[in-house]
């Protein structure tokens, strides 16, 4: 891997905030534009370590379980107060209790539901969020679903656009109030390298795979290519006020839920991974690099695996693209 030598790191303000954002780089898919001090075998402990949180609040989707789980594990070692947003309250609370079990204080862990197939309960637990009246440093969009059938949220939505991209978006917009009042905060959102599979082009045609032969595979790239436009729009238009968002590609995992509903056959592509496969510790490495190291606090709109900064695909770097993916995100999630 070579450092980035194609384009300079454009410089942005739109407020009393200023924040970095990727220039549009030549540099193939997937390849590391800037090497980092961390890489592909650190773990979310190493990338973190020195980093004091305490005082400030995280959000973690999906905290139940897998890489969720490390990244609200190592969150809250470093003294942030975590929120676990999970769909069950029950595999929640047991996961909060093995945290406690494990030296994690009680008081910096705290459970709520959040199931993103709906958006009834997406707006409850931003409601009740907001309620309390506090900031929102970090919020990690990490929860996801890989499934190969066709399945629908509560509004209809297949249920990748739904769940990884639509929920995580109405999610985020609904928390604004509180990430701008924590005068600095972050958003990280789990994508893929899976983006590479999508089919997604900028008319946007056919969202909710209507019309065409559904894939899993295409519509999982899909919406792990909507995260990474979502992250880049979402710095472009809040940066100014103290808010960015990174996408990133977490590698693949060893052992995750993620891969629960896949056919038989889908395991034995598992083994044959396995040599390049991470653990859980560092599957959660990058996640908690963004979250956490004092040099992402004003960085924005970029991609990251193996803790080095990465290009995605083309639509990701298009700009109107991504302002487009976001006018009509607003009026599917009924924000517009």
């Amino acid at each position: 891997m070579q450092r980035n030598q194609s384009g300079p790191i454009e410089k942005l303000s739109t407020g009393p905030f200023s924040f970095e954002a990727a220039s549009n780089q030549q540099t193939v898919s997937g390849y590391a534009l800037a090497v980092t001090n961390f890489g592909k075998r650190s773990t979310a402990e190493e990338v973190s370590e020195g980093v004091d949180l305490t005082g400030l609040t995280s959000v973690v989707t999906g905290a139940n379980t897998g890489i969720g789980f490390e990244t609200a594990r190592v969150m809250a070692l470093r003294g942030s107060h975590v929120v676990m947003a999970c769909r069950d309250p029950a595999t929640a609370n047991a996961a909060r209790e093995r945290l406690i079990a494990s030296g994690i204080p009680e008081a910096r862990l705290e459970v709520a539901v959040l199931d993103l197939a709906s958006f009834e309960s997406i707006r409850a637990f931003a409601e009740g969020f907001l309620a309390s009246g506090r900031p929102l440093h970090r919020l990690i969009n990490n929860a996801g679903v890989m499934i190969p059938m066709r399945r629908e949220t509560e509004e209809g939505f297949e249920h990748h656009f739904g769940i990884n991209h639509l929920g995580h978006f109405l999610l985020t917009n609904l928390l604004l109030e509180a990430l701008r009042s924590a005068g600095g905060a972050r958003v990280v959102c789990v994508s893929s390298a899976a983006m590479q599979f999508a089919s997604l082009s900028a008319e946007f045609d056919d969202l909710n795979w209507e019309a065409r032969k559904f894939s899993g595979v295409r519509s999982y790239g899909d919406s792990k290519l909507m995260n990474a436009m979502f992250a880049n729009e979402l710095t472009r238009r809040f940066g100014g006020e103290g808010i960015v968002a990174n996408a990133l590609h977490p590698g693949i995992i060893a052992s995750t839920d993620l891969a629960r509903d896949q056919p038989w056959y889908m395991g034995l592509v598992g083994l044959l991974v396995l040599p390049v496969a991470k653990d859980i510790p560092r599957g959660a490495a990058t996640t908690v690099m963004l979250a956490t190291r004092p040099e992402y606090a004003s960085t924005g709109a970029r991609y990251f695996g193996d803790c080095s900064e990465w290009k995605p695909m083309p639509l990701a770097l298009d700009a109107q693209a991504c302002a487009t993916l976001w006018e009509r995100s607003k009026r599917l999630t009924g924000l517009a």
